[in-house]
């Protein structure tokens, strides 16, 4: 857990900005942000430190942290971001940009800060070599943005296609947002399931070792005894498990709502087909009972009475 060190807020005189330095992080806000900067600094001091890394492994060089009140000021500052990107760290100028106008809710701002911090400490403790799609998973794990929504989202992007490979996958964070999202999704899933398979401990262990010798292969032998290509397809065998379509409709109470769901919309569909039919054959009826009547009438017209021959005679 980092812990609060200071927080005070210094006007600068230069530009009307305020500073609020907590730990590692120092945050720099426009004026009227002074308290949203101090409430950011307090709670990201509450936060526990990511998992499998140091506590410190940020105390060497402080983060700057800037919270924009302006789509003008954010695009000013990070130029090149998504218009759907959450935040946006950079780890070799150790600068992270929230968009705090996007947020209306203080605790995702929270979570968007410790995902943003998780990529700079990445990037210190593992340098170059982590792949993107480490990158983004780790930091959905430390800043604990997963939510029980997405595992629906992984659902219907697994319907729609297989499971990329890892490779492939860091080529999927483009500007398109919905490949981005599904790239992320499938991100986390790798790296939670990384560090599910030696816990807490083994997980630690692992980045040591990577960070030691720069490379996943040998870190995952070392560690948990496989390679990196056993792991990937580890990896791909629990998504599918995990997330598949199998699974849910395996689920008894799943299996028996969306039974019950086909039964009714089939029920329903087949009163309205009944009533369509009914009401065609009353239309029948009706139409034959008119013919018969408009007959009958037809032959009592043309029928001819016999005149009394005395009645007529003079």
């Amino acid at each position: 857990m980092f812990l609060l060190l200071c927080v005070s807020t210094t006007a600068l005189a230069q530009r009307g900005m305020h500073e609020v330095a907590s730990g590692p992080l120092l945050f720099r806000a426009w004026p009227g942000q002074a308290e949203l900067a101090r409430a950011l600094a307090e709670a990201f001091a509450r936060s526990p430190a990511p998992p499998g890394l140091p506590p410190d492994v940020l105390s060497d060089r402080r983060v700057i942290v800037f919270l924009p009140p302006d789509r003008a000021t954010f695009d000013s500052l990070a130029p090149a971001a998504p218009d759907w990107a959450a935040g946006l760290a950079f780890p070799e100028g150790n600068r992270i940009v929230l968009p705090t106008f996007a947020y209306r809710e203080g605790g995702r701002l929270v979570t968007v800060l410790r995902h943003e911090v998780a990529h700079i400490a990445v990037r210190r403790y593992l340098g170059p070599s982590a792949p993107r799609w480490f990158h983004e998973g780790y930091a959905q794990l430390a800043a604990g943005s997963w939510q029980a929504d997405q595992a629906w989202k992984l659902r219907f992007a697994i319907l729609m296609g297989r499971v990329p490979s890892l490779q492939s996958l860091s080529l999927d964070f483009g500007r398109r947002r919905l490949n981005a999202e599904h790239a992320y999704l499938l991100s986390y899933t790798a790296v939670e399931y990384l560090y599910r398979l030696g816990g807490d401990q083994g997980f630690t262990r692992l980045l040591a070792r990577w960070r030691e010798s720069g490379q996943l292969d040998r870190s995952l032998r070392e560690t948990y005894g496989i390679t990196l290509s056993q792991f990937e397809r580890l990896w791909r065998r629990d998504v599918a498990n995990r997330f598949g379509w199998l699974l849910v409709l395996g689920q008894t109470a799943v299996f028996w709502s969306i039974l019950t769901i086909l039964l009714l919309v089939l029920g329903y569909w087949k009163k309205r087909r009944n009533r369509r039919k009914l009401a065609a054959l009353e239309a029948a009826t009706a139409g034959a009972q008119a013919d018969e009547e408009a007959r009958s009438f037809g032959e009592v017209a043309d029928t001819h009475f016999p005149i009394d021959e005395e009645e007529g005679t003079e």
